[in-house]
């Protein structure tokens, strides 16, 4: 079958770039998802939006990212992101103990002491917050350093440096963003290297303490620990940032989600499962073909690098009705969203990720009788993230 391509190489139906793509890129995978649904980017790389073959795909082991050439996010190589089997089987074998439910029930105590801390605070000092840093950001990060045995320390850095590098995990990427990755590799090698040395001198029972028994054993190299403790780092906040976000706005906007989410129990999983779907805080992955790869009526040739928008599948209208509107009612046979990825790279901390923002949603709903905006929010997405960083809100 020969390779076809649905539009001319001069047109650009996804202007990776472009502010208003960024900042509702959603009317535009509708576009592809009906006319292009394999289309050949001018950058040179194929985007698949469907959620048929975006989940087919995502699952196909001939598929790599060892093989991709992350530029100057190189490093990532030298985690589960970005290694094939059996690299990711063995490292992916170090850290699963770490997010079992048994281990999220000990880690979301930590999350809930932070957000009630914060809520204490709120009921004191008056109604009004910022949640994007004053508690998504601060009760997730907590909780991650409690899971490496680490006091936390440096929050906003360890904040910007990770978005930093996240630009360079699109295809948008210019050259000054590609330099500003650059460096917050090095500075994060540079902090993570002082934690091993401390966790060497003084030993405990976090998950650095295991990656380093690791190391000496031989089931990882210093590389990897340092590059792994960076992933959860970056994992441990970024995305479920967004999510307890996303969440805490659209119950803001919402009075009636709100009022569901605090008088039926039953209903919050769908809650998060919904707000997870409409507005994904990863909007693709990326792979490389190692073999020909038949996508619809696209034969996709060897060595070619395939964008699997999880974002446009998450709204495809084949598998979940009315896609743009937000309905936690969906059945569950029709949830399946791809947020959290699928197959060999699902997401290992998915299980947290849904308990920190049941934990964070549930103080507030417990404690106040409803949220309302109390200014704009501000948003630094990209073609790749989903980015909430300011969002005042008042607690009544």
């Amino acid at each position: 079958m020969p390779v076809t391509t649905a539009v001319s190489a001069a047109e650009d139906l996804l202007p990776f770039r472009d502010p208003g793509f960024r900042a509702d890129p959603y009317p535009y995978y509708a576009r592809l998802r009906q006319e292009h649904p394999v289309y050949r980017h001018p950058a040179g790389l194929y985007v698949v939006s469907r959620y048929e073959d975006v989940a087919r795909l995502i699952r196909n082991p001939t598929l790599s990212v060892q093989q991709l050439d992350f530029g100057p996010a190189t490093p990532v190589h030298h985690t589960v992101l970005g290694s094939d089997a059996p690299d990711h089987t063995r490292l992916r074998r170090v850290t699963n103990r770490w997010f079992t439910p048994k281990a999220v029930a000990e880690w979301t105590k930590v999350t809930r002491a932070s957000v009630n801390a914060v809520l204490d605070e709120v009921e004191k000092g008056g109604s009004t917050l910022d949640v994007a840093d004053g508690l998504a950001l601060k009760c997730t990060f907590e909780t991650i350093c409690h899971i490496f045995g680490i006091e936390p320390a440096c929050m906003l850095d360890i904040q910007r440096k990770t978005y930093e590098i996240g630009l360079s995990l699109g295809p948008g990427v210019n050259d000054e963003e590609a330099c500003a990755t650059a460096q917050a590799l090095t500075w994060f090698a540079e902090h993570i290297e002082r934690l091993v040395a401390g966790k060497r001198a003084r030993p405990g029972e976090g998950m650095i303490d295991a990656l380093i028994t690791a190391q000496d054993e031989g089931r990882m190299t210093e590389e990897e620990v340092i590059y792994t403790v960076f992933l959860f780092f970056a994992v441990g906040h970024l995305d479920v940032k967004h999510l307890i976000n996303h969440g805490i706005w659209l119950m803001a906007q919402n009075p009636e989600l709100f009022a569901t989410y605090r008088d039926e129990p039953e209903a919050r999983p769908g809650i998060i499962n919904e707000i997870l779907r409409i507005d994904t805080p990863e909007s693709m992955v990326l792979r490389l073909t190692t073999q020909e790869t038949v996508i619809g009526d696209t034969t996709v040739p060897t060595g070619e690098v395939l964008a699997l928008l999880i974002a446009s599948a998450n709204r495809d209208p084949e598998v979940f009705t009315d896609p743009d509107t937000f309905d936690h009612t969906r059945p569950v046979t029709a949830s399946q969203h791809l947020a959290f990825g699928s197959g060999m790279h699902g997401c290992a901390g998915q299980v947290l990720a849904r308990a920190e923002a049941d934990v964070v949603f549930t103080s507030i709903v417990n404690r106040f009788s409803g949220i309302e905006p109390a200014g704009e929010p501000s948003y630094a997405h990209t073609e790749f993230l989903r980015t909430i960083t300011h969002l005042p809100v008042r607690f009544r």
